[in-house]
């Protein structure tokens, strides 16, 4: 058996910079992978094909899930039909909340894969197939923090790094990430954008970004057209600055809001805070920088 931690993400900054002809979006985002995660583990089956379970009954069994779509195409693209494996998920990340759960549960199984059947897939390959799977899936695969472009597919590290406690608030509700992605193009003003990513890099590049620079760093297209349809969203981007956070932001498409602060037992004591009125899921995680 293979066990695998599936890490969530949360998007730092989140730029759209236009619809491509392929309907997708093109974007700029910096991505910082944290260490609330789900747990994966991977078995041989006694027979062939694919069996997934799950934690959440709430989720799919079958090919609706990026998981079980991720051990499909490693059998039809290594032309290993005669193999057969087990899948269980350990849900912790919430769906629909822009936390990356399932696409990084489709990266831990492509890894997991790769190993259990010495299949011998470089980086690259495994990339590859991601891609084909969902356009979150390939970022898993690569260390963190990162730079994504395109419609996610390039990958870059990121010259520099937002060393805090995240204090992450689920809302108890998801959010559609195709629906946001369509209000935002109703939604979106036509002026170019004047701080990307690149002006970021610009200014911070090679370095921790102070906590007075966060709130400069922190952006989200995306954020607008969400808050709109859900404005639970902004209530707690403002409880989180309320409880000390030096800067909020909403990761992707949302539900999920977080905060960052400076020092753990602030964190710690805001997220208690946060959970008085029982009504949202709160979270403390460190970032990942692997």
């Amino acid at each position: 058996m293979i066990r695998l931690l599936a890490p969530a993400k949360v998007n730092l900054n989140l730029r759209i910079l236009g619809l491509r002809e392929d309907g997708y979006h093109d974007i700029e985002s910096v991505v910082q992978k944290i260490s609330i995660h789900d747990r994966v583990s991977l078995s041989p089956g006694k027979t062939p094909g694919i069996v997934l379970s799950c934690s959440d009954p709430s989720l799919p069994g079958g090919p609706g899930n990026l998981a079980y779509r991720a051990a499909e195409l490693i059998l039809g693209q290594c032309q290993v039909p005669e193999k057969g494996v087990v899948i269980h998920l350990d849900k912790t990340i919430p769906h629909g909340a822009g936390l990356g759960g399932g696409s990084s549960d489709a990266a831990a199984v492509l890894m997991g894969l790769n190993t259990l059947w010495n299949l011998g897939l470089s980086r690259g390959e495994l990339t590859d197939l991601g891609q084909r799977i969902g356009s979150d899936v390939p970022l898993f695969l690569f260390p963190s923090p990162s730079l994504i472009a395109g419609r996610g597919e390039k990958i870059l590290p990121a010259p520099f790094i937002i060393n805090a406690v995240f204090v992450v608030v689920f809302p108890e509700f998801s959010v559609s990430t195709k629906w946001a992605y369509s209000n935002f193009r109703l939604t979106k003003k036509h002026d170019k954008y004047t701080n990307t990513v690149s002006d970021l890099y610009d200014r911070n590049a090679g370095r921790a970004v102070p906590p007075d620079r966060w709130p400069d760093l922190l952006a989200n297209d995306l954020e607008k057209a969400v808050i709109n349809r859900h404005p639970e969203i902004s209530r707690c981007k403002d409880d989180l600055l309320e409880a000390g956070a030096k800067a909020s932001l909403m990761s992707g498409s949302g539900s999920a809001v977080f905060g960052l602060f400076e020092d753990r037992h602030e964190a710690e004591l805001a997220a208690a805070q946060l959970m008085e009125d029982g009504t949202r899921s709160v979270k403390v995680a460190l970032p990942i920088f692997s």
